[in-house]
């Protein structure tokens, strides 16, 4: 018929279309790389002793920074802007480190208030209903969130109503009731802190302890969007098992050392990828859950990958570079004027780097 012939030639030039759109992406320059260039100051006696690190820099033992992987070579060539992108922050932090050497006047205070608002206890007797008044689209936790350190500690101690499976996503955790009513989301640890993954860069689960770093640091750069996280001690035995749904109960099995272990539900759950605890309890993270009168929307992810070593996602390095120019525009705007004052907003991108990779990425608060 004649619509299946002009079907077939739309879909033939569908592919050749695609297929020269993916190759045009992969082979242009990385335009990252230029808009960075003003960051790179001429080499100096500093930089030149640092030259042989800041090849390397992958392996300093950073969470989450790019790291060397099998495929060192071809993502070099392919993802340029990105690589040249990092290669062009660290070459830059020598000078950052050197010109704002003597830290902010307003920085101790500003320390000493979130401080004060995690250790201090006994301010509100509803941690719940606090946490939901202080969420709105905008923010979830606010500049001056009295009564903060009793939510995190409603969070770490409260006793748990129920335990279920964590359906979607691609990482094991545990949907919790705690009493009062509040939901939350229990992440166990999969690696030791000092552990570094081998591999690509994708390879491994998420660390549990990054969802705590994540939330601080949220609130240092007044970018208070990050849902409240805090560390806890569970006992599978005691705390998960006993109120565990069906389904999630049927994952739990017992090793002939005695430890409990389970693997839950989501994509890549499976016996082989259980966790256990030591014989008594087992660490991990709990994530309060979003209250139900904020709306959500869902949204692609800007950073999604093809996990195909020849096709290259095409947003990602367009979006590298609005990046930029979104940090430039919009971070200068709603960062407190008495929190980097001092920072340029290049030496701002260069600093923020700095602080995830080298200090709340790298362990827990």
């Amino acid at each position: 018929m004649w619509w299946v012939q002009q079907a077939l030639v739309w879909l033939v030039l569908g592919a050749a279309f695609t297929a020269a759109l993916n190759f045009f992406l992969m082979s242009r320059g990385p335009p990252l790389a230029t808009i960075l260039s003003h960051l790179q100051s001429p080499p100096s006696s500093s930089s030149l002793e640092h030259h042989s690190l800041h090849q390397q820099v992958y392996l300093r033992g950073e969470v989450y920074a790019l790291r060397n992987s099998e495929y060192l070579n071809w993502n070099q060539k392919n993802r340029t802007g990105i690589t040249n992108a990092i290669h062009a922050l660290y070459d830059h932090l020598p000078g950052v480190k050197v010109r704002h050497r003597t830290p902010s006047p307003h920085l101790h205070s500003l320390i000493h208030t979130l401080r004060q608002d995690i250790t201090t206890r006994g301010v509100s007797s509803d941690p719940w209903d606090l946490a939901k008044k202080w969420a709105n689209p905008r923010s979830l936790v606010p500049g001056s969130a009295h009564g903060l350190g009793d939510v995190l500690g409603a969070l770490a101690t409260a006793p748990i109503i129920s335990s279920d499976v964590g359906h979607g996503g691609t990482q094991l955790k545990i949907f919790l009731l705690l009493k009062g009513g509040q939901r939350a989301v229990f992440k166990p640890i999969r690696y030791l802190r000092e552990e570094i993954i081998e591999g690509e860069i994708y390879d491994g689960a998420d660390r549990h302890n990054g969802e705590v770093a994540a939330f601080h640091l949220s609130r240092l750069l007044a970018l208070p969007t990050v849902p409240l996280a805090v560390g806890r001690w569970v006992s599978l035995r005691k705390h998960i098992l006993p109120v565990a749904s069906k389904e999630l109960a049927t994952t739990f099995f017992k090793m002939e050392g005695g430890e409990v272990c389970f693997y839950g539900v989501c994509y890549y759950c499976n016996k082989n990828e259980s966790v256990c605890d030591n014989g008594a309890t087992l660490e991990g993270v709990v994530t309060m859950w979003l209250p139900p009168h904020l709306p959500l929307t869902q949204l692609h992810h800007p950073w999604a990958r093809t996990y195909i070593r020849t096709k290259l996602a095409p947003l990602l390095m367009v979006l590298m570079e609005f990046l930029l120019f979104f940090s430039a525009t919009v971070f200068a705007h709603s960062l407190p004027d008495h929190t980097f004052s001092a920072l340029s907003i290049n030496t701002y991108l260069c600093f923020l780097l700095e602080v995830c990779l080298y200090s709340a990425c790298y362990k827990e608060w």
